[in-house]
């Protein structure tokens, strides 16, 4: 910001010349010189020259006013704030300086000293308006507010009645909850300005906050008849009807204001995007919304804002596969948009839409090869379908080719650890859990697992296998699978009573859902002599969903 105004605006005294170059000589070529740079707009230089100026001079006063307007264009708003104070104090009864000093102080809300030195300018200089404006500022910054209509209501004796004394009575009265005097005031400016929809907007908002709707609405229809584009009174009274509950109406305006093609699409997308944060909104008016989606579509057919919120809306209610046919569209038109990727391919594996998400995950990694996650969806993709192989192949192609993402490379080891062992390679699968736990030690999946899988392969390494599993409980608890290989292995050991113990924390914190936890307890218990509880658990077992081995638990039913 700049002040424009010449500190010599009072000062008409003139500079004269010896013919010997002495120090004030020197000074007023660089002050001239400051002026010039300042002209061609080399803020610096011209900085530079008043610094210069002020070593020779140091009462020069105009100097320090000049150079603390200059700094305001290069941002350095804290030493113009200093140099204006200095100007100041060199010459208090100077009103340019004062002007000056006092705007900084306001910038710096120094709000006291602004209003002493804006009232200092008013007692010999009553006749700039600039300053009166600055005092109500003052006095309305620090919520004195009944002080800053009393200076506009002077204003208006002082001056008369003009557009911008008015408008600022109408923000003071707003602030101050006099709505009543705020509608008086904005009236003016509408009377004054009838094709202006933005003070009929403002008049609407005033009658409303003084709770007369009718009036509101008829103010937002005078502005829309204005300016039927002009989006605030639009959606002002769009709101108005919302918040009193009266939905038909609502969606009249809001449909009035999304079928404006003039109103850019993003500020749309802003509103809807609000909106339908509102708990329950998006479902119980889902008809309504879908109308004003139709209408953005035909409308805005290109627009990723509008697209990116209308896929949330489907996920938000229970309609996914709209939402991938959204997010597909998206990521045709936007390639590069990794948010959308990854909206689509979670979306697509969530439904278990595996075949889609196997040609989706391989146009994101297309689109972008650096980026790890897009290499594990498409590995989740390939090993639900059962293609461990070419699973395999996209992994380590994506921890070998994608940029380091510690996130990914926890998971992705650890997968290809899974996936080797599946294909019966175990020493392969125990080298990526080495890794695994080389990038992590504390990942307690990896942990986990490569203690299982150890026990499975029937590695003569349990005791590594013990350490690993009792370390993945510390870390995670309450977890059933990994309580269940600790409890396991404690089996394996021969140390059925404290493996017994083991197995009914597993069951008491979900293990009694899953077949493999049962079948383990239900070992145990037959080694410790306790055959009739052990067959309830086999029988418990072969009722469980994920059973994978029903004709092994028949035969212990059975009997040894």
């Amino acid at each position: 910001m700049h002040f424009g105004a010449s500190a010599y605006a009072w000062d008409n005294s003139q500079h004269a010349s010896d013919s010997t170059d002495t120090p004030n000589d020197r000074k007023y070529r660089l002050i001239m010189n400051a002026k010039k740079l300042s002209f061609e707009g080399n803020i610096d230089k011209a900085a530079a020259s008043y610094r210069e100026a002020i070593k020779i001079d140091p009462k020069c006063d105009a100097c320090y006013y000049e150079l603390a307007n200059i700094l305001l264009y290069s941002d350095n708003e804290q030493e113009a704030r200093d140099n204006a104070e200095t100007a100041y104090r060199l010459d208090p009864e100077n009103p340019w300086f004062a002007l000056l000093y006092g705007r900084l102080c306001f910038h710096f809300k120094e709000y006291d000293k602004a209003q002493r030195l804006f009232r200092q300018i008013l007692v010999r200089h009553g006749n700039k308006q600039e300053v009166w404006f600055g005092l109500a500022s003052a006095y309305e910054e620090q919520r004195l507010l009944s002080q800053a209509l009393g200076i506009l209501d002077s204003m208006v004796i002082r001056f008369g009645e003009n557009d911008d004394i008015s408008y600022r009575l109408f923000n003071i009265s707003m602030d101050a909850g006099n709505y009543d005097r705020a509608v008086s005031e904005i009236k003016k400016l509408v009377d004054s300005y009838p094709d202006d929809p933005r003070f009929a907007t403002l008049m609407a908002d005033a009658y409303l906050e003084a709770g007369n709707d009718s009036m509101a609405v008829a103010a937002y229809d005078m502005a829309i008849a204005a300016n039927e584009s002009f989006a605030p009174a639009l959606l002002g009274k769009a709101e108005l009807f919302r918040k009193k509950g009266l939905f038909s109406k609502y969606f009249k305006s809001l449909q009035q204001y999304v079928g404006n093609r003039s109103i850019k699409p993003d500020a749309k997308a802003e509103y809807l995007g609000l909106i339908l944060k509102i708990p329950s909104f998006a479902t119980h008016f889902k008809s309504n919304i879908d109308t004003v989606f139709a209408i953005l579509s035909a409308i805005h057919p290109v627009s990723m804002e509008l697209k990116s919120i209308q896929a949330g809306y489907f996920v938000a209610t229970q309609r996914p596969g709209l939402a991938i046919s959204i997010l597909g569209q998206l990521t045709d038109m936007d390639s590069s948009n990794k948010e959308t990727w990854h909206g689509l391919l979670s979306l697509e594996y969530s439904l278990k839409m595996f075949e889609q998400l196997e040609q989706s995950s391989q146009k994101a990694i297309a689109s972008d090869p650096r980026h790890a996650a897009f290499y594990m969806y498409s590995a989740m993709a390939l090993w639900s379908g059962k293609k461990v192989k070419p699973a395999i192949e996209i992994l380590e192609k994506g921890v070998s080719e994608a940029k380091y993402d510690s996130i990914f490379m926890d998971s992705a080891l650890s997968f290809l650890g899974d996936m080797y062992f599946s294909i019966s390679k175990a020493r392969k699968a125990f080298s990526y859990y080495e890794k695994a736990l080389q990038n992590n030690p504390d990942n307690a999946t990896v942990l986990n697992n490569y203690a299982y899988y150890l026990c499975l392969a029937k590695s003569k390494n349990m005791d590594k296998a013990y350490t690993m599993s009792k370390k993945a409980i510390e870390l995670e608890s309450s977890n059933p699978s990994f309580l269940d290989t600790y409890a396991y292995i404690l089996f394996l050991q021969g140390k059925y009573a404290e493996a017994k113990a083991a197995f009914r924390k597993a069951i008491a914190v979900g293990g009694d859902k899953s077949a493999v936890v049962l079948e383990h307890y239900a070992d145990t218990l037959n080694k410790l002599g306790e055959r009739t509880v052990a067959e309830i658990y086999w029988s418990q077992a072969l009722d469980q969903p994920d059973c994978l081995n029903p004709e092994q638990i028949k035969k212990k039913l059975k009997g040894n």
